[in-house]
């Protein structure tokens, strides 16, 4: 099993970077992707929800037709937890409460203990052959937040295995 991390990071908490990983027969890549978590007005009575794409490309040389592709979220920068994730303010004085979701319901909270609360799907490929599958990634900033205006972020270390 080969693992990948990215990083989420900045205003928009996007993805720095890409790095290549390696199994017997299957090279996988993740592409840069952004996620905007949009603008919060303070004290909003609902939250404020986004989503955005994470797509990992994998090229099959040999070896079996299927490979799974695992990615995982790892805790906020700022919390230093899962279900518990803060963006914090430029100024370091206010924090914003918001999660990285599996499901666009926003019921499974996306972390990074593999077979719990991970996400895993299955590439297909032919030998000699490239392919990408798309992780859909939904965030929620939760109600009610009395937080002055200004620039959040954080950083999220993503971790794909495959």
């Amino acid at each position: 099993m080969s693992r990948l991390k990215y990083f989420l990071g900045g205003v928009l908490l996007c993805f720095a970077g890409s790095s290549y990983g390696q199994s017997p027969h299957t090279t996988c890549s993740a592409s840069n992707a952004s996620l905007s978590l949009g603008q919060y007005p303070s004290y909003s009575a609902t939250p404020v929800d986004s989503s955005g794409v994470f797509t990992v490309t994998c090229t099959r040389t040999g070896g079996p037709p299927d490979t799974d592709i695992t990615v995982g979220l790892g805790p906020s920068a700022n919390s230093g937890s899962i279900p518990n994730r803060q963006l914090r303010s430029a100024s370091g004085a206010d924090v914003l409460n918001y999660n990285l979701y599996a499901d666009a319901s926003r019921l499974r909270v996306w972390g990074d203990t593999e077979g719990v609360n991970t996400v895993t799907e299955t590439i297909r490929l032919a030998n000699k052959t490239s392919g990408s599958l798309n992780f859909n990634i939904y965030a929620r900033i939760d109600a009610l937040q009395d937080v002055r205006a200004g620039l959040y972020s954080d950083s999220i270390v993503v971790t794909v295995s495959f």
